[in-house]
């Protein structure tokens, strides 16, 4: 990890240290929150007893309260916030704020400018079973090897760019799903001609590029079909959710 990123780990870790310390040593702080954790247990365990009613709604919001004041007025959680978004809006190429060129050159060895390479290849048919996937944190993952049939898509990683190429396999006449749920970084979808594509994003801050629209996000989520999604036998469906980060979905 470059030097640069461990810097910005350590000073993470200090104001979180002292973030729980300020809870731990102010006994107000940590009453309110075991009374609203312990609250919060026997609100769960009234609603999986299946006594859902204005007592079981009202012990939940209360105690939720409990521990969200104590954590919100702590000078340090939003030191810690306001640290992490600086941090990454100043690595964001987002082109209405910053020069890509010069972006990519400063951090180009940052954790989410390794990419994130999805393939699809074929082998011979397997009973279908339970399978446990696991991803990256950070950086590099490469999901979706050795599948001879399509599986639909469900990843979440918290930075990194990732890349998802469709060009080399057939998708079944049904309905295909990509879901991805990303902290930080680009995501590049790569979909075969023919393809009807419902796309559902969300995102704090970034650019959706599909069908060469753009389309530039602030806390918003866009709904849209491809024009010709009527009209194919083959539909994907791509769901994404990113705090800062662009999309883009291209027909190869």
């Amino acid at each position: 990890m470059p030097f640069f990123w461990r810097i910005f780990l350590i000073v993470e870790a200090i104001i979180f240290s002292t973030f729980i310390w300020q809870i731990i040593t102010y006994p107000p702080y940590l009453v309110y929150i075991i009374i609203g954790i312990l609250g919060l247990v026997w609100a769960n365990k009234r609603r999986m007893a299946n006594k859902r009613g204005f007592w079981t709604t009202f012990l939940t919001m209360m105690s939720s309260v409990a521990v969200a004041v104590p954590l919100l007025i702590n000078f340090s959680l939003w030191l810690m916030l306001i640290v992490a978004v600086v941090f990454m809006a100043i690595n964001h190429s987002h082109a209405s704020h910053f020069n890509n060129r010069n972006l990519n050159n400063l951090f180009e060895n940052a954790p989410w400018r390794k990419k994130n390479f999805i393939p699809i290849n074929t082998t011979a048919p397997k009973p279908k079973q339970a399978t446990v996937t696991r991803h990256n944190w950070f950086g590099h993952q490469t999901i979706g090897t050795n599948i001879f049939e399509w599986d639909d898509i469900n990843f979440a990683v918290l930075v990194g760019d990732t890349i998802i190429d469709l060009g080399s396999t057939i998708l079944p006449k049904d309905d295909n799903h990509i879901v991805i749920r990303k902290g930080f970084g680009k995501t590049r979808i790569l979909v075969p001609v023919g393809t009807g594509i419902y796309l559902d994003h969300s995102a704090m801050l970034g650019t959706v590029t599909i069908d060469e629209q753009q389309y530039h996000l602030k806390n918003e989520s866009l709904q849209l079909y491809s024009t010709n999604y009527d009209e194919e036998s083959r539909h994907l469906k791509i769901i994404t959710n990113v705090v800062i980060g662009d999309l883009e979905v291209i027909l190869v």
